[in-house]
């Protein structure tokens, strides 16, 4: 088994190219990970090599716009989750695990609650959680002053953001999309959630502002989701590492049953 990095490789898909980088065993237990905004599957080393040491194949794709993947002209929230789907079948994977940081998160639930067949178990991390209506969706922008563009630039981090976009691996257009999409009602999303079946963990920090004070409200509304809370910050798996595998490969890791 090589649980080593791979070099980066490329598929194209609805006429773009998609990048990934791929971990581990090609026969193990698949495992896809998906990061977040104006970040990169780089970001996913660690846990990826923690993953495969386990006998998992890992699979770890660039979102559009992000790290080695095109940039294009769109970049909606169904866009990506069209290049996910897309990229699965590509690869010939059946059922995931699939683990999501922040953006990649709620593109993990909007994938599990649209095709929840491909789906083992679910690793939920720091996800966004848009309002349920327009009475949430104002409360959320009256509690959150200040110009949308500080709050994000908060949130990714500056020095980090512009070393993205100085390496063109960010295309600061999906900030257009993806930021109003978040912010916007979501009705039909809220009500997918309590279709889930798949075991369901999710973590966030103590410290995540409306992240981690809206947390019990999407575990509220998923079928045995757990709940787990640690550290600081917005990036648990980077930031508390040893923390996050203690929780997610567990989680994760098919039980062994005796002859």
């Amino acid at each position: 088994m090589d649980s080593s990095p791979s070099m980066y490789r490329f598929l194209r898909l609805r006429g773009h190219r998609v990048a990934y980088r791929a971990y581990g065993d090609p026969n193990g237990e698949p495992v896809v990970l998906l990061h977040a905004f104006a970040s990169q599957s780089g970001s996913w080393s660690h846990t990826a090599e923690a993953l495969a040491q386990q006998g998992f194949r890992v699979i770890a794709p660039d979102l559009r716009g992000h790290g080695r993947s095109d940039w294009t002209p769109t970049y909606s929230l169904a866009d990506f989750e069209d290049d996910l789907s897309d990229l699965l079948d590509a690869l010939g994977l059946g059922a995931i695990n699939l683990i999501g940081h922040s953006l990649g998160g709620h593109l993990a639930l909007k994938l599990a609650t649209h095709q929840p067949e491909r789906i083992r178990r679910l690793v939920i991390e720091a996800a966004p959680v848009p309002p349920r209506d327009v009475a949430d969706a104002t409360a959320l922008a009256a509690a959150q002053a200040g110009p949308a563009w500080q709050r994000s630039l908060r949130l990714l981090g500056l020095g980090r953001l512009l070393r993205l976009m100085l390496l063109r691996q960010f295309d600061l257009r999906a900030a257009r999309t993806v930021l109003p999409e978040l912010r916007a009602p979501m009705p039909a999303w809220w009500s997918r959630l309590s279709t889930l079946r798949a075991p369901c963990l999710l973590l966030a920090s103590h410290d995540d502002g409306f992240v981690s004070s809206r947390l019990p409200l999407l575990a509220a509304q998923i079928p045995h989701a757990v709940t787990r809370r640690f550290g600081s910050g917005h990036r648990l798996h980077g930031e508390h590492t040893a923390a996050f595998l203690a929780e997610v490969i567990p989680f994760v890791t098919p039980p062994v049953y005796a002859e």
